[in-house]
């Protein structure tokens, strides 16, 4: 989580933070980017049969000897889908204040945008993108932005 205040231009506070969400609250369409659950026991069940083959050989055939970069590459590919997994979590990006100093810090904040991001890189762009959108314009969000006021 990235947490930062920033001063706009015109003299507000504003709270930018970042959270990875675990639980997916993403919009209903979004299943229909990805291959799905099927898709995902299909690559497993490949996989295991891959590694059962790779062992059931070594066993069988004991000249056989299998090189440690072919060991390596494989454990690569069981890998591959956990950190990407792990990376491509929604990220939520809230930025909350703009209360005027001369307010008095009554209250919570006066506005609160926010929005989801999928991708660590691509939330973290965000991140720094409505940081400078606020120091620049005084206003988090822009045309393209995913936040939207609450």
């Amino acid at each position: 989580m990235a947490e930062k205040t920033v001063e706009g231009v015109d003299g507000r506070m504003w709270l930018v933070n970042i959270k990875i969400m675990w639980s997916d609250r993403s919009e209903g369409f979004e299943h229909e980017k990805e291959g799905g659950r099927k898709a995902v026991i299909g690559i497993i069940v490949v996989l295991g049969l891959l590694w059962f083959a790779l062992i059931a050989w070594k066993f069988q055939v004991p000249a056989v000897s299998v090189p440690w970069w072919v060991v390596l590459i494989l454990l690569g590919i069981a890998a591959f889908f956990p950190i990407r997994w792990a990376l491509r979590r929604p990220r939520r990006l809230v930025v909350e204040g703009g209360q005027w100093p001369d307010d008095g810090g009554g209250g919570g904040p006066s506005e609160t945008w926010s929005g989801f991001v999928r991708g660590r890189a691509e939330a973290r762009a965000e991140y720094k993108q409505a940081i400078r959108t606020l120091q620049k314009r005084g206003t988090p969000a822009r045309a393209n932005s995913p936040l939207q006021p609450q």
